[in-house]
């Protein structure tokens, strides 16, 4: 019964020729009409979904984070900003020293300056205050290298915007540095050093010995400036 079926549905189908010509087209006309009447009316279709193209195109672009700068015109004046008071803070007031009969703003360069003055009571101080004092001198001039690097990256650009952009973030990285060595610090005062000679010279803002308190005291705008604006630079990375 099954294979009877089978042959009388194969007596049922349309032969072959039949299908090939339909395939072919040949049962339709060879020449196909025009769609259009004339190259005029085509070229005016084509401008009008080109100027309705475009519009829609451009309206949803806007809103589209692919469209999104990723190194913006704010962003380069944020961090022209934050990079110049870094390179500059090696010139700023770092520390406010203040006695019975004097005030003295130590400058960045001039911490330099009173290296051999700090190292000479640190035996008074014990090896915790060697370590805070070199902390301190790294850290102002990392905040001044990191500047320098970070304007020389932001105005330098050569090649596409790809290398720019790699090259930025690469550099911004620099600023981390400053940031860690702020931590150090930071952390070194947390812990306490002793410094006797303060008694000797009657220096405001010690007690016992020198500690976080006594840091906040004594810090002046280069404190203030280079560390937030080491963080500044810092969370930029993230996005280039």
């Amino acid at each position: 019964m099954e294979d009877q079926k089978q042959d009388r549905e194969s007596e049922e189908r349309v032969p072959e020729e039949v299908r090939f010509k339909y395939i072919g087209f040949d049962v339709f006309p060879k020449k196909v009409k025009k769609f259009w009447e004339s190259e005029e009316e085509k070229k005016k279709y084509l401008e009008e979904m080109k100027q309705k193209g475009s519009g829609a195109t451009l309206a949803e672009r806007d809103h589209s984070l692919v469209r999104a700068e990723v190194f913006s015109r704010v962003d380069r004046m944020v961090l022209t900003l934050a990079s110049f008071l870094l390179a500059v803070s090696l010139f700023l007031p770092w520390f406010s020293v203040r006695g019975e009969a004097y005030h003295s703003q130590i400058l960045g360069v001039g911490y330099f300056l009173k290296l051999g003055a700090l190292f000479g009571y640190a035996p008074l101080g014990g090896p915790l205050f060697s370590v805070f004092v070199i902390l301190v001198g790294l850290t102002i001039l990392s905040s001044f290298g990191a500047g320098v690097i970070s304007l020389a990256a932001i105005y330098g650009r050569r090649g596409d915007a790809e290398r720019y952009l790699t090259g930025l973030k690469r550099r911004l990285k620099l600023n981390w540095i400053p940031v860690v060595l702020w931590v150090s610090v930071l952390s070194v005062s947390i812990i306490s050093v002793p410094t006797p000679f303060a008694d000797v010279f009657q220096v405001h803002g010690f007690g016992e010995g020198f500690n976080v308190i006594s840091f906040f005291v004594l810090s002046s705008f280069g404190v203030w400036l280079s560390l937030p604006c080491a963080i500044v630079n810092c969370a930029k990375i993230s996005d280039l």
